[in-house]
């Protein structure tokens, strides 16, 4: 299956929202009146407020474990370029918990004040972010280490067409699954920001593909960075995390993707992960 996106903008605030309560009642969030049109379409990541942490709801697996004793975010070590670590010292972790190092003590986050960007590993994970954003780009680094470990253990074959290179404004971009066929499949984005997006399925889309092999094209649009472009697949049926990405999806909630996959996706449930990095 081949879907050709063109990135729109929609902006939704989740301020007071609760997802366990939501996925009780069923509810459907407003997300979904920016649905794409009936040839397809993405939204834009456009980040609200933060998620209300998750609590046990109804469609939890029935051998997931609790909330609280779901698996937790590890520590990120971040640095500040110039070595001014008073930008940070005061700040507030989300989910994930975060020490404040030296530039020189191999750090896996670094912070540049001065260029509004955080890099990790010689790559740019955000640009245009200040010191206030690093919380929620603190919990993407952290959950690129757990979803790795995840993939290691249970793969879903995915692959980027063209390979690794760094992908300008307007560049096309084909994300390819194999070994597919029968499967359930959620794919989404975690920005480098950060921000959560749901990609597939949207609106009417197959919830399960037929083919073994499944393709998804999208343009590059702001906001630049690396994405972690994940997927979900099942031969179960996935619609209890399908609702909950729902409802964390345009918000800076990558700290809760943890979670949900622990509360929600089947135990027989492959992971696959890949990094799409672009630039302004």
């Amino acid at each position: 299956m081949r879907r050709a996106l063109k990135l729109t903008v929609c902006k939704l605030s989740c301020r007071g929202m609760n997802l366990a309560s939501a996925l009780r009642r069923g509810a459907v969030i407003a997300a979904l009146t920016c649905a794409p049109p009936a040839q397809g379409g993405v939204r834009l990541l456009a980040p609200g407020d933060e998620m209300t942490p998750i609590t046990n709801f109804r469609d939890a697996r029935p051998d997931a474990p609790a909330a609280a004793k779901a698996p937790k975010l590890g520590t990120v070590r971040v640095a500040v370029e110039g070595g001014d670590a008073r930008l940070v010292s005061g700040l507030a972790p989300y989910a994930a918990p975060f020490e404040v190092v030296a530039p020189s003590a191999g750090p896996d986050l670094i912070f540049d004040p001065g260029a509004h960007q955080a890099r990790s590993k010689g790559e740019v994970v955000a640009y245009d972010i200040d010191e206030n954003d690093l919380p929620a780009v603190i919990d993407r680094t952290a959950l690129a280490e757990s979803l790795a470990k995840l993939m290691a253990a249970r793969p879903q074959p995915i692959r980027l067409a063209g390979g690794t290179t760094i992908r300008r404004k307007g560049d096309k971009v084909e994300v390819q699954l194999a070994d597919m066929r029968g499967r359930s499949l959620v794919l989404f984005a975690v920005n480098g920001n950060g921000a959560v997006q749901a990609l597939y399925p949207i609106g009417a889309d197959p919830r399960v593909i037929d083919d073994a092999a499944f393709a998804w094209t999208f343009q590059i649009r702001e906001p630049f960075g690396t994405d972690l472009i994940v997927a979900i697949s099942a031969a179960q049926p996935l619609a209890a995390f399908e609702r909950g990405l729902k409802e964390l999806s345009h918000n800076r909630a990558a700290g809760q993707i943890l979670q949900l996959i622990s509360l929600a996706a089947p135990a027989d449930a492959r992971i696959g992960v890949v990094a799409l990095s672009s630039a302004p």
